[in-house]
């Protein structure tokens, strides 16, 4: 590919990821307080917010800069890039059937809302561990 097709898929997929957080903050409306339970509603949100800053930041740097390695050089790294892949699969259904869901929930709403913020951290830390895991090439 030339420069120019590179830096336009680049643009466009930047674009897109810029416009999806964007309207992630719109409807969530992460500060906007809720009157029965303001602190966990709040944290339910800014978690997911920030798993999903998390995940498209890997997402790109997957799709551009993941050198993928031949099976013969993998040894035991193999089982480590599939578990990688298993927990980049679950957390691309969970955190966000989580926050779609939730208004779903009534009674134990508060509870809910902290199981969810629990399992968005873990997933946060989960992609910011994977940023190790995968082999990436910025040439």
């Amino acid at each position: 590919m030339n420069e120019f097709t590179t830096f336009f898929l680049h643009f466009i997929f930047i674009s897109v990821f810029a416009f999806l957080i964007v309207v992630s903050i719109v409807l969530l409306k992460p500060f906007r307080v809720n009157q029965k339970r303001p602190i966990s509603t709040i944290l339910l949100k800014v978690s997911y917010l920030l798993f999903l800053i998390a995940f498209i930041i890997l997402a790109y740097l997957i799709l551009f800069f993941a050198s993928i390695p031949d099976d013969t050089s993998l040894g035991t790294d193999r089982t480590v890039l599939s578990i990688c892949y298993i927990i980049i699969m679950l957390s691309f259904f969970i955190p966000n059937l989580g926050i779609m869901l939730r208004r779903k929930v009534k009674k134990v709403r508060f509870y809910y809302n902290i199981v969810f913020t629990v399992i968005n951290i873990f997933f946060l830390l989960a992609m910011v561990l994977m940023y190790k895991c995968f082999p990436f090439d910025f040439n």
